[in-house]
């Protein structure tokens, strides 16, 4: 009897786990393509901005073709940007009838004084390259201001007119920063040439995954040589350089601890590789594409505990199944020792089934809010399409916050988690039992209204939200908040995805004025 119990063990634990690492692999995939899936919403908002000023350019030079009216105008437009696009934006410039032209106050003199050749700039010659396609140049780190900056540019009809500005891509920081899926997991994201443009620790970013070891290692020594030079300079010449040198001696550590992960990653295309970091196993996944390629790095223990559900339960019942075969063999010879093992497993069985149910709880649960998060919140608004009758309507609305982003860098983190619940908790107790709310992730929350296809009816909940929440915040002493929103009607046959998206081209219209506005499809 040993001997079979220890061998149908063995079975069940290599059937089990080659299930386990199936859901690995699944869980993985589309964490990595859902991160994916918001990056390129991301990079989709910075084009649609960028169309915008295009298009408002190119109005201008049919009215005022001078060039010297148009760099006025482009000096006017600075501001403008700048409050459609808040920190995203850094800088307007062009070529226009053979000039450079910017809306920075530097004199012309000083770009003539370095040689700067318009013509001759990777934003110039990338924009000509895409044959009117909008386009993004290689990215890079600037030290200077703690962010990735890349260029957006686009070659106009005429063949060489070229609009242009700089984006801080810090959206793309926040979106990887927000991620909290798997515990203390790391994701990255990085473009074709191996450069880190979002990464869960800051320090990585700028940093080339496809260099090699002593490539990166060469990185460190040139840090240190011009943080040496910058000694004797101004002060924030060498806060720039020690920052530089302290984010390139990071990354360093990370590419040696990685090992030869990277090529096993690049090997193994789009299946999870196990790997071996700070002494601790962890598993990998990159999803490849042709521009950009996203990395989850996760602890094993995180993301066995994740897919509790896919080996507790089969281990059990083969355990269940093993006991009770047992205990009818043993029944006659040993009746009481048979009593006691029942007991033993009942007491086992509601443990286990407590452990599952709390585990199965916390899965679906927001830490912060208590609301639902977005993986639940996505399976109950699939199971209510399906469950409706041809005739229901339902409307799905997304949410986002207006300059929650000044609140964590002015009164700090603590104080912005307490108006992430303080918002959770207006949008809660404005809404109907049969309704549905959840925290996607950040400032971000969706609500689905049942029962109804009147907009009004979610105008006037989005409202009264954004009213309570500055009563309250008022009365608590805190900063406050307003919420945007873009709704979208749900019928049966509907999916998640196209309604989400349908709801966020709404929400971006109704963040423009960035003060609760409300607009829909």
């Amino acid at each position: 009897m040993a001997a079979v119990f220890l061998a149908v063990n063995i079975l069940a634990v290599c059937l089990i786990g080659r299930g386990e690492i199936r859901a690995i692999d699944g869980n993985l995939a589309e964490h990595a393509g859902d991160t994916g899936t918001a990056f390129h919403e991301i990079m989709e908002n910075y084009k649609h901005s960028f169309r915008l000023f295009a298009e408002m350019m190119t109005q201008e030079i049919g009215n005022h073709p001078e060039p010297d009216s148009i760099w006025d105008y482009l000096k006017s437009m600075d501001s403008k940007m700048l409050e459609i696009e808040g920190d995203t934006f850094d800088g307007l410039y062009m070529y226009y009838k053979g000039r450079y032209l910017y809306s920075w106050d530097t004199p012309y003199s000083q770009y003539e004084e370095t040689g700067y050749v318009a013509t001759e700039r990777p934003w110039y010659k990338a924009a000509v390259e895409g044959k009117g396609e909008i386009v993004f140049t290689p990215p890079y780190m600037s030290y200077a201001n703690h962010y990735i900056l890349t260029t957006i540019s686009q070659l106009q009809p005429d063949g060489e007119t070229v609009f242009a500005y700089d984006i801080k891509m810090g959206d793309i920081q926040n979106l990887v920063s927000g991620l909290d899926r798997y515990e203390k997991e790391q994701v990255m994201i990085f473009d074709g040439s191996g450069t880190v443009i979002g990464s869960t620790e800051e320090k990585y970013l700028g940093g080339s995954l496809y260099a090699s070891l002593d490539e990166t290692a060469d990185s460190v020594e040139a840090a240190k040589k011009e943080m040496e030079d910058a000694a004797s300079g101004a002060p924030e010449e060498l806060a720039k350089a020690k920052d530089k040198k302290e984010a390139a001696e990071a990354f360093y550590a990370f590419r040696q601890d990685l090992g030869n992960g990277m090529e096993k990653l690049l090997d193994k295309k789009e299946e999870t590789v196990r790997l071996n970091l700070n002494g601790r196993s962890q598993f990998g996944y990159l999803h490849r594409e042709q521009d950009f390629n996203f990395l989850v790095l996760v602890p094993a223990m995180s993301i066995v505990k994740a897919t509790m559900t896919v080996w507790l339960i089969p281990l059990l019942l083969t355990e269940l199944l093993l006991i009770y075969v047992i205990g009818r063999v043993s029944k006659g010879i040993k009746n009481r020792e048979l009593r006691d093992a029942y007991v033993e497993l009942g007491q086992t069985q509601r443990r286990l089934e407590i452990a599952l149910s709390a585990a199965q709880k916390a899965a679906a649960v927001d830490d912060l809010t208590g609301m639902m998060n977005f993986k639940s919140f996505r399976k109950e608004i699939t199971s209510a399409l399906d469950d409706m009758e041809e005739e229901e309507r339902g409307i799905l609305v997304m949410i986002d916050g207006d300059h929650f982003k000044s609140i964590n860098d002015n009164y700090g983190h603590s104080v912005g988690d307490e108006v992430i619940k303080l918002t959770a908790q207006m949008i809660i107790g404005r809404i109907r039992t049969v309704d549905l709310a959840s925290r996607l992730h950040g400032d971000e929350f969706a609500i689905f209204i049942a029962n109804t296809s009147d907009y009004s009816v979610a105008r006037r909940i989005m409202e009264d939200i954004n009213n309570t929440i500055g009563k309250e915040a008022k009365r608590r002493n805190m900063p406050s908040i307003t919420l945007s929103a873009g709704a979208v009607i749900a019928g049966h046959g509907d999916t998640y995805l196209s309604l989400a998206k349908a709801a966020d081209e709404a929400l971006y219209e109704a963040k423009v004025t960035h003060n609760g506005g409300f607009a829909y499809q």
